[in-house]
């Protein structure tokens, strides 16, 4: 019906127009015409509807260290070309855009994924690319009561006579400032809790372990170190057993050497 009104409508129009030029058409030329016009309209139409949206090509990249450190700042380099059109995302974690990169923080051991997603129309997402992360704890220091390690047995003399506390921490790999501690000794029924404010034993402290017995257990804590950073943190309470060896002994060993 519409494309009958159409072809009135043009045909009264060309009349019009033609009829001032002094040229004769007839219906059937009119018509022949009116369907040309209207196959290259239909035709137009027909190409503007398969216009076809090109897909966005991305490359994106996700570079960090091997492992994730619980408690530590981990640097991430996310690389993302092809648009701006996208979201990151870490699961396991936090992740955050700082200047240069992104900063990412694990919460429990195990492994985290850091993610880099599309956005789409109606909130939807899609993948681009994914990293997989192991997750680590930093492990505590290693403490030395004059370098023996903790939990472990010591000759009394060897504390009176080297007389320092020290610590090594295997993530820094470095040796840590020890900045006071505190020794629980055996007193008959009771116990006596002795402080010092470094890593050395004091008088009063190099007194008590002089006169206690081989296979007493002496009790360390509140032992404090300095991290690299400046801060300062502290140990698990720990115990050395005392036991006396030769090589304090006149005559089986030459001190000093």
């Amino acid at each position: 019906m519409l494309i009958n009104l159409a072809y009135r409508y043009f045909r009264y129009a060309a009349f019009r127009i033609v009829s001032g030029m002094g040229i004769n058409l007839t219906k059937k030329m009119l018509l022949s015409i009116f369907l040309f016009l209207l196959s290259m309209v239909l035709s137009g139409q027909t190409a503007v509807d398969s216009i076809k949206v090109k897909k966005v090509k991305w490359a994106v990249t996700i570079k960090s260290d091997s492992v994730f450190w619980i408690g530590k700042a981990n640097p991430v380099t996310i690389d993302v070309k092809g648009g701006m059109n996208y979201a990151v995302n870490i699961k396991g974690g936090t992740i955050s855009k700082k200047p240069g990169g992104y900063v990412a923080y694990a919460q429990e051991e195990g492994a985290v994924t850091v993610a880099v997603y599309e956005k789409l129309p109606k909130n939807k997402m899609r993948v681009l690319a994914t990293k997989l992360i192991p997750v680590k704890r930093i492990p505590v220091p290693q403490i030395f009561i004059c370098g023996v390690q903790a939990d472990s047995v010591i000759d009394k003399e060897q504390i009176i006579q080297d007389n320092v506390v020290t610590a090594y921490h295997p993530y820094y790999k470095v040796a840590l400032p020890v900045v006071g501690f505190d020794m629980v000794l055996p007193m008959g029924t009771d116990s006596a809790k002795l402080t010092s404010p470094n890593n050395h034993f004091t008088i009063e402290m190099r007194k008590h372990i002089y006169g206690i017995k081989s296979g007493t257990l002496i009790y360390f804590e509140n032992v404090y170190y300095l991290l690299p950073d400046g801060s300062k943190e502290k140990i698990d309470a720990f115990g050395v057993y005392i036991t006396e060896t030769n090589k304090y002994k006149v005559g089986y060993r030459i001190r000093g050497l």
